[in-house]
């Protein structure tokens, strides 16, 4: 009996105590049973879960799709029933955008460190699994991402998956 299962409706109380338990009986039951914990017969809801979950040690879920990833291009949607809590905060809290966004700053100067063989060893392995993406959306989404890092590092991979260097700058200049 986790106290984070909880059914959407029923909430928590703020208290400090509970709301460590919260967090540390799931964190404990992920240790030690492995990330489907969840899926157990013992632990498992009622009512069955959509969520994006699976493989992994003692996976029990029936997931057929290959997408892994939340949100994608199936379009399962949070139930917003499960998000009530309007709970009144007071004081310094940190839930606002973060004003100085560098969402591909870091990946870019990781690959501009790397050495001219690292540079095609990475491009390589990248393009091996990124090659086998059928959906062309989703792969020249990915390639737009990796674009937009650096622009080198977009267009070898891109070149390498013969992907659409124009759609991806496209895809690129909207992110």
């Amino acid at each position: 009996m986790a106290p984070a299962n909880i059914i959407p409706g029923i909430e928590p109380s703020e208290d400090k105590l509970l709301q460590g338990r919260i967090f540390s009986y799931s964190d404990t039951q992920m240790y030690r049973l492995g990330a489907n914990h969840q899926q157990l017969p013992i632990n498992r809801t009622k009512v069955d879960v959509v969520n994006y979950n699976q493989d992994g040690a003692m996976n029990y879920g029936s997931t057929t799709s290959n997408v892994n990833y939340q949100p994608s291009h199936e379009n399962v949607v949070e139930d917003p029933i499960a998000r009530r809590s309007q709970t009144e905060l007071k004081g310094y809290v940190q839930q606002a955008a973060i004003k100085k966004q560098q969402n591909f700053e870091q990946a870019g100067v990781l690959y501009r460190g790397f050495t001219k063989q690292e540079q095609t060893n990475l491009i390589s392995n990248l393009a091996g699994d990124l090659s086998k993406v059928q959906n062309k959306d989703v792969k020249h989404k990915m390639l737009s991402h990796f674009y937009k890092a650096d622009v080198d590092y977009g267009t070898r991979l891109t070149k390498s998956v013969g992907g659409d260097i124009d759609l991806v700058k496209q895809i690129a200049s909207k992110l």
